[in-house]
């Protein structure tokens, strides 16, 4: 539990100290460095796991030509390509605001599934990829998720309480999805964490796990709705 609520904290201190510091120098460098940083390393973790997988599946077994290539581009498609879409909702109009309203919505989701399930959890939701997690977490999850966006919804962006409401759960349900992904992901390459970069949380796929499903979705949803 406390491992969701440092992730929740850090990232948006990290968003939230990236929005003054944008717009009191009146420039995008900041944001743009942070991505950039964030996504590489992503990618990288991603790329470990992937590689971690394999070994697991034939201990021993000298890689086949190309194989590393393909393994880095996998990881590549599974993180820079959504993340891509971060850039594209940074400077779209709200700008951070966007990304902001993103990753508060897909955080909620996490904090409010950890704590109905630790408060209602009965049903297993997927046991054999992320125990811990219930179908009564679920549904609390997604139900925070789209009162958050419900919510904030006029602050960072346009649009109607019904539009709010549906971003929030439509998102909500990719950002399960995506730390589901990431679940069965470090599973199989028999981790815990997606890295060590992160006192008390892992690493970044473990900080960007629920985000990063949701940003292709988000971007289509505010920037060309």
């Amino acid at each position: 539990m406390k491992a969701r609520l440092y992730s929740a904290t850090l990232l948006l201190f990290v968003l939230a100290t990236t929005v003054f510091l944008d717009h009191a120098f009146e420039v995008a460098w900041f944001s743009a460095a942070l991505l950039v940083v964030t996504l590489g390393l992503g990618t990288s973790e991603c790329y470990t796991l992937l590689s971690l997988k394999r070994q697991l599946r034939a201990p021993g077994a000298v890689p086949a030509p190309f194989e590393n290539l393909r393994t880095a581009l996998l990881a590549a498609a599974c993180i820079a390509l959504p993340g891509a879409f971060l850039f594209a909702l940074r400077f779209q109009g709200q700008g951070l605001l966007a990304i902001l309203y993103l990753v508060t919505v897909a955080k909620m989701v996490d904090n409010g599934g950890l704590f109905f399930g630790r408060l209602l959890g009965r049903h297993k939701l997927a046991p054999k990829i992320s125990p811990g997690k219930t179908i009564e977490g679920l549904l609390g999850g997604l139900c925070t998720g789209a009162l958050t966006a419900f919510l904030l919804g006029p602050v960072c962006t346009k649009g109607t309480p019904l539009f709010f409401l549906l971003f929030g759960l439509i998102i909500s349900l990719l950002a399960v999805i995506g730390d589901l992904a990431e679940s069965l992901l470090k599973r199989r390459a028999g981790v815990k964490d997606s890295g060590a970069l992160l006192p008390g949380i892992g690493g970044v796929l473990d900080l960007m796990d629920s985000v990063l499903l949701p940003a292709p979705v988000a971007y289509l949803l505010l920037a060309l709705g």
